[in-house]
């Protein structure tokens, strides 16, 4: 019988619960062309697009291809011969060697990831993968890179945006055309173009020109946008690569969900748009900062194909949170990594994955937590293993070397290894290609003197950690490397121990201390120490555990207060309630955490009371939501009513209208049923119609016709909430409509994605 050791099982390869049996294994395309330059003639007119396409390209003989999907073809040629097979998706032709010229005419209706508001006047290119093979032809993956130029023709009072330069505005009548170059090399998914009415506003930093679209009658949230400069100056300084282009746009659009980082141009979502009031707790400058940080990370330097697509997401991620401590400062940025480190945790207890990996049906699947937030996390433990000096100059030199290039994970590192002088072999194979992460506990044994023992589970990491040990007159940093699973490290005198107070290296530390020394921890001049501690207090009920995480809910840090907001939720006794109750917070960052606490209160007069007085004197847009949806979730038939005359509320976002419609679905009965069945087809708003749909799936069965046209609703998010809701019916009859979002080869490949695994979800109940 053989032995494989834990830490080479086919698991920490794959990972668990993430491979299903649709998927394939996804390696790089070869194509026999580079692509030198490609120009469009685009004619926009409502939903449908005229287009003509130049490319010119340097090939070996062979068969080339390109993407365009749905397209008339009403002419096509390859050095003068119209010989090509098109099958409604995939353009493939013969090509001579050296050099070659192709010449399209096409049509094609806007659709899949060409979002069109007519009641917006607006058409935009919306994201990844397959964004440019709806309305040029043009190839989906990211390896093959390509000069652009394009032509567009739009109704007055229309403008058209894209990437580059704009070097000509011609006026055709009741027609307008838009000249734009952009003469650096980019992935065709890196082009885009936004139609719409906009107000324009321009400014310069370090000689770059920034512009700032807003849809018409928003000209007043500029100001939501006013970090771009300072995020700009920060990526440029702290990369060592000045901004690499003459220009940045940034355009607001109704149609985004989020953002994306077009070359020159990002699209924002219009959900970064909000006023002063919703400013306390809501902001604009994470979404800025990662999608600017593409430019770097995306665009000047891209990924070679999909699976290695963290060394966009998982750096802009990164990087933003770097741009938070430069910002916000350093507790600031603590926290929002270790925010990023709860929810990559939530992830993993659906599945786990290497960051690298090569299995998927589509490629937007591999657009998830392990690529964004585990990726930045081990970008973060790479930074303090090499320090900070040679982490900036690594990424300088990987920055300059692939310029304009398309690179793998194995480029960076390589990098890296150059400038440091180090073997990263061992950091990359644990953490990139292999599934998990380090997970540990601390905890304090007895013989003649304290004895703190650090425990992994298996598989185990190399680990070096700081060890912050205070006794009662001294604190003492100590550097502990973790060779084998446990470690036991003696100490005369003890009062507590931190284990990583900086959270330098990426693991979940458990805080298994004694409560006496969880309590003392509390004091510590570390939020990491006091957030751990706060953790490990929720394990307690007595009085003690409860006033120290009360004196936490006052804490100077607002994320701390949060954290034991939400500990003495868990705690769930009547004296836990008493010790939220009796305190007043000023910031609604920390407010919001004892709002959410009480949601833990299930059928409890006094936490529906406490939180119905809360809410009849709150401000804040966003905490007043989370009281109303902890209303809800305690489940007091008598308290619906109040919760409902907040329906009539105007909200950022309608996040309040839209809390309300979750509280009423937790309320249950055919009334409520039927009023937010109304706001799913007929809300005031996106954000209405998006809750309304996703707690439609409270309500089983008769919720499950409704459903099946929302998911074919124009609006991703709508269709996306119609998919959870469906599997939240628990209804063998939400299984067909599943499967039709899954065959639909024009729905977005993240909608896709969640279908297929809501089908595995939905057969699991089934099987029970």
């Amino acid at each position: 019988m053989s032995y494989v050791p834990a830490r080479e099982m086919e698991q920490v390869r794959i990972g668990k619960g993430y491979v299903l049996k649709e998927h394939e294994k996804h390696y790089p395309e070869n194509y026999p062309c580079t692509i030198n330059s490609a120009t469009y003639f685009l004619k926009v007119d409502g939903n449908k697009l005229e287009g003509k396409a130049n490319l010119s390209m340097e090939c070996r003989k062979g068969q080339m291809i390109l993407n365009g999907r749905h397209f008339t073809v009403k002419e096509f040629s390859v050095n003068g011969r119209a010989t090509y097979y098109y099958d409604g998706n995939t353009f493939r032709f013969d090509v001579d060697s050296g050099p070659n010229s192709l010449t399209m005419s096409y049509s094609a209706s806007l659709m899949g990831s060409v979002q069109r508001l007519e009641e917006m006047s607006e058409v935009s290119t919306t994201g990844e993968t397959e964004n440019p093979i709806y309305w040029i032809p043009s190839l989906a993956e990211p390896t093959m890179k390509t000069k652009t130029e394009l032509y567009v023709q739009v109704k007055k009072p229309l403008m058209a945006v894209s990437n580059g330069e704009l070097r000509e505005v011609r006026d055709l009548g009741d027609w307008v055309e838009y000249h734009w170059v952009m003469d650096f090399p980019h992935s065709f998914y890196l082009t885009s173009l936004a139609v719409g009415e906009f107000s324009t506003f321009k400014e310069q930093v370090d000689g770059v020109v920034l512009e700032y679209y807003l849809p018409k009658g928003f000209e007043d949230y500029l100001w939501n946008l006013e970090s771009t400069r300072r995020a700009m100056k920060f990526f440029s300084s702290y990369t060592g690569v000045a901004y690499p282009f003459k220009r940045y746009a940034q355009v607001v659009l109704f149609g985004m969900n989020g953002g994306m980082e077009y070359i020159t141009s990002t699209h924002l979502t219009w959900r970064v748009l909000h006023d002063r009031r919703a400013d306390a707790e809501y902001s604009a400058d994470s979404l800025i900062a990662h999608e600017l940080a593409h430019q770097w990370f995306g665009d000047l330097v891209t990924t070679k194909d999909w699976p290695n697509i963290w060394l966009n997401e998982g750096f802009a991620t990164y990087f933003q949170a770097l741009f938070t401590e430069a910002d916000k400062g350093r507790e600031e940025f603590l926290y929002d990594m270790y925010t990023k480190l709860k929810t990559y945790l939530e992830e993993t207890e659906e599945y786990t994955r290497p960051i690298v990996s090569r299995y998927y049906k589509w490629p937007d699947e591999l657009f998830d937590r392990h690529t964004y937030q585990k990726g930045a996390l081990v970008l973060h433990a790479l930074r303090n293993a090499l320090g900070d000096e040679i982490f900036r100059e690594g990424i300088r030199t990987y920055l300059e070397q692939h310029t304009g290039k398309s690179v793998d994970t194995e480029d960076f590192r390589k990098s890296m290894e150059r400038v440091s002088g180090q073997d990263l072999s061992q950091f990359f194979d644990l953490y990139v290609y292999s599934a998990g992460h380090p997970e540990l506990t601390v905890s304090i044994q007895y013989n003649e003197t304290p004895v703190v023992v650090l425990e992994q589970s298996e598989p185990s990491y190399p680990l070096e950690l700081e060890l912050k040990i205070v006794s009662n007159s001294t604190a003492e940093i100590r550097k502990v490397k973790m060779t084998s699973a446990r470690v036991e490290i003696p100490v005369p005198s003890l009062r507590y121990v931190c284990v990583d107070p900086e959270f330098k290296v990426f693991a979940v530390v458990n805080d298994n201390q004694p409560e006496e020394m969880l309590v003392s921890e509390t004091e510590d001049p570390s939020i990491m120490c006091r957030i751990r501690s706060a953790k490990g207090l929720s394990k307690y009920t007595d009085e003690k555990a409860i006033k120290a995480l009360g004196r936490l809910l006052d804490d100077g840090f607002w994320g701390v207060a949060y954290e034991a907001a939400v500990s003495l939720g868990k705690i769930k006794t009547q004296e836990a309630l008493n010790e939220l109750s009796s305190h007043r917070l000023s910031n609604p960052k920390a407010r919001r955490g004892i709002a959410k606490a009480l949601s833990e209160f299930k059928y409890d007069e006094r936490a529906a009371e406490l939180a119905i007085s809360m809410l009849r004197r709150e401000e804040n847009y966003y905490v007043k939501a989370e009281l109303i949806r902890s209303i809800g979730k305690i489940g007091i038939q008598k308290y619906q009513e109040e919760v409902k005359r907040y329906y009539a509320e105007d909200s950022h976002l309608d996040v309040v209208r839209s809390a309300v419609l979750e509280a009423l679905a937790q309320f249950g009965s055919q009334e409520n049923y039927d009023f937010i069945l109304e706001k799913a087809f007929k809300g005031e708003s996106f954000p209405v119609r998006e809750s309304a749909t996703r707690w439609l799936g409270k309500f089983g069965d008769r919720a499950v016709d409704p459903l099946s046209v929302l998911v074919r609703d124009r609006l991703p998010r709508v269709r996306s909430s119609a998919v959870e809701a469906l599997a939240e019916t628990s209804s063998l009859k939400a299984l067909p409509i599943l499967q039709s979002v899954i065959r639909n080869e024009d729905e977005d490949g993240r909608i896709r994605a969640l279908a297929l695994r809501k089908t595995y979800s939905l057969g699991k109940i089934q099987s029970k």
